[in-house]
Parts: C-alpha cells; structure tokens; sequence
C-alpha cells in the first residue's frame, strides 16, 4: 500500500449535554490565565512522557492540563472545575500548582525527572 491514504469522512459531533458541559469547563479553566512558565513546564512534562512507548499519549500539553483537573475533581469533592479559580488552588493548596506536585498526588502519571519540573500557576 505504498502511496496511498486511508482516511473517513469528518463527521460532526452530535450536540449533548456532556459535550456543553466539557466545553463549559475547557472555557472556564482557560480563564485561569496559566503562566508561561507553568505551561513551559507542562510541555516538558508531555515530551517525557511521550519519551516511553504507552497505550495512551498526551497530544499536548492542553491534554495534560485538562486530564489532570479532572482527576483532580474526581479525587477532591471540593473542587468544581466550573468555579475553581487561582486562590483556591494556592489557598488549599491544591497539588495542581505545579506538575511536581501532581505527578506526587497521582493527579499525573509518573515520569523520569518529574522532580525538576517545579513552576508554579
């Protein structure tokens, strides 16, 4: 099959409650206004990961970020990803601050050199 391209059709994502709600949420977190640095971070983070064979990728470090929010509300009852802004995160402390910190809580999995990777929101 040298040459030749298999592809589908785009087809357009049928309109539901859930798909609202996640791009509710993707908006609401964009407004947290992340760092340069934290999202310098984050890309770091990616291509470590990226560096060992898995079965699930992060295609880039937006990916991340969302994963590891929603893991953070699935462990945390008292984080509402339509809500949380950057006081609570730095007044509870919430271990999305920095990726060191999330990879620590299990929010991200782990990586080599992890430790280093230490920018803050």
């Amino acid at each position: 099959m040298a040459g030749k391209m298999i592809a589908r059709r785009y087809v357009v994502p049928k309109v539901s409650s859930a798909n609202r709600k996640l791009g509710a949420i993707s908006k609401h977190l964009k407004s947290l206004e992340l760092s340069q640095s934290y999202i310098e971070d984050m890309k770091i983070y990616v291509a470590l990961y990226s560096q060992k064979q898995r079965d699930k990728c992060f295609l880039s470090w937006r990916n991340a970020f969302l994963t590891m929010m929603f893991k953070l509300a699935k462990t945390n009852s008292q984080v509402d990803l339509n809500t949380i802004n950057r006081e609570q995160i730095e007044n509870e402390q919430l271990p999305c601050v920095s990726v060191k910190q999330a990879v620590e809580a299990g929010l991200l999995p782990l990586v080599d050199g992890f430790e280093t990777i230490t920018n803050t929101l």
